[in-house]
């Protein structure tokens, strides 16, 4: 079988020829749960806020907290790719997938891509997303310029990882669920060894933009995987890739402002500035955007998607859980206090899972949540 190897300049080519369309998802292979998915959330984007929250731990603590608060839960799972990256299954895919068959929620996957510190000792060596430079216990030289670069074993690697992230989106195929894949986030920050290097900026900046296309490429055109809503989360100018390449924006914001529920206006305004008229949203955050906030600075973030554990519940000094009086997580002080969640969960204009039109009722969620 022959190889396939993405052809940069036949993709810019292939992406030139068609215009940017806002109104439509830039995958051709899109089949019909996916076009409904980004029909609905175009019906909604700038009158609606989704209410999300990223998960890993599989007891999925934030839930217990958010139905012992609101009596709601969040319309937005977001997981993560990362087990595949260190051969420990498919828990969190497996998980997204049963969730999505019981309720009809919508998910969103990013994938923290493990990467080893030795591609010579794979076995017996590191494997992180974080950098080299950064100040990270487990960190990662990989280069992401040979990466990029054909026959390399950075390369090779790359592109198998590459398929077996399409493996693992597949299965959401096979059972009819819709992806908003989130790649290679946070690009324009150092900390990831696929993001942009302060001592070698202009050259990482390339070699991310290639990747970006070589994941875009090789899940469309090479898998044509018919499930996927492609977020670019890139968040700078400079990394931006082209607009046929994805559907959403997103942003990831953790305010260090104490109790920080503005809109964060200036920052919506950047990301819709280089949106190309597309969605925007707030792809992870600590603190929730109030929406009386969002709708005083006419901010429309798409979603929002607070970060797991101790962002979405309280935990003692040694990251355990402080339950409630009625055994639940209590939700964290320093970004849900006070009555900040009931309201913001009680908001009309706030999505929660028993809005969403295929919500599929409460009768089918577990018997914590008031079956």
């Amino acid at each position: 079988m022959k190889e396939y190897i993405t052809d940069f300049d036949k993709l810019k080519e292939q992406l030139d020829s068609r215009p940017v369309d806002p109104e439509k998802l830039v995958s051709a292979n899109a089949d019909e749960e996916t076009v409904k998915l980004f029909g609905y959330l175009k019906s909604i984007y700038g009158k609606r806020f989704i209410a999300g929250q990223q998960y890993l731990q599989a007891p999925e603590l934030e839930d217990d907290m958010y139905f012992a608060e609101t009596g709601e839960l969040p319309a937005l799972r977001g997981y993560d790719l990362m087990d595949m990256d260190k051969e420990r299954g498919d828990d969190q895919v497996n998980r997204a997938i049963e969730w999505a068959k019981r309720t009809g929620c919508i998910i969103t996957m990013c994938w923290h891509w493990y990467a080893p510190d030795d591609l010579n000792d794979p076995d017996n060596c590191v494997w992180s997303f974080y950098y080299k430079t950064t100040d990270y216990d487990r960190k990662t030289s990989f280069d992401i310029l040979r990466a990029v670069e054909y026959g390399t074993p950075e390369y090779r690697f790359a592109v198998s990882r590459i398929d077996k992230a399409a493996e693992a989106l597949r299965k959401f195929a096979d059972a009819h669920i819709p992806v908003i894949f989130r790649p290679l986030h946070e690009a324009n920050g150092g900390w990831f060894w696929w993001g942009r290097r302060k001592d070698d900026a202009e050259r990482s900046v390339e070699a991310y933009l290639k990747l970006w296309y070589m994941i875009f490429d090789r899940i469309e055109n090479y898998h044509k995987l018919p499930n996927i809503i492609w977020v670019w989360n890139g968040q700078d100018k400079e990394m931006e890739v082209h607009p046929n390449t994805f559907d959403i924006v997103g942003d990831d914001i953790y305010s260090e402002r104490e109790d920080d529920h503005s809109s964060q206006k200036a920052r919506f305004e950047y990301m819709q500035s280089l949106a190309h008229g597309k969605m925007v949203t707030l792809s992870e955050c600590g603190y929730i955007p109030a929406p009386s906030e969002m709708r005083k600075d006419g901010v429309k973030w798409l979603w929002w998607l607070p970060w797991w554990g101790s962002f979405a519940y309280a935990v003692d000094e040694k990251w355990h859980p402080v339950l409630d009086e009625n055994g639940k997580p209590a939700k964290t002080e320093k970004y849900m206090k006070g009555s900040f969640l009931r309201d913001t969960f009680a908001d009309s204009d706030v999505v929660t899972l028993s809005r969403l039109p295929q919500y599929k009722g409460r009768e089918n969620l577990p018997a914590k949540f008031g079956k």
